[in-house]
């Protein structure tokens, strides 16, 4: 199984010295798929592709 993520901007709250943020940037899940071909077609007719990704669900990463 194949997951279909985007990149989402998370702002870190928490107090430093001169910079009182931290951004970053975390992975949400969008799609689930058995087959990568169908959320490769997906995430390539983004506007943004870059910001997408396609990753194994799980167990399915060790079995490949």
């Amino acid at each position: 199984m194949y997951v279909l993520e985007y990149k989402q901007l998370h702002i870190v709250r928490e107090e430093q010295t001169k910079n009182r943020t931290c951004q970053s940037y975390r992975w949400k899940q969008a799609a689930i798929c058995e087959s990568r071909e169908p959320l490769e077609a997906i995430r390539s007719a983004k506007t943004r592709p870059e910001e997408w990704r396609v990753v194994p669900m799980g167990d399915s990463a060790a079995e490949n």
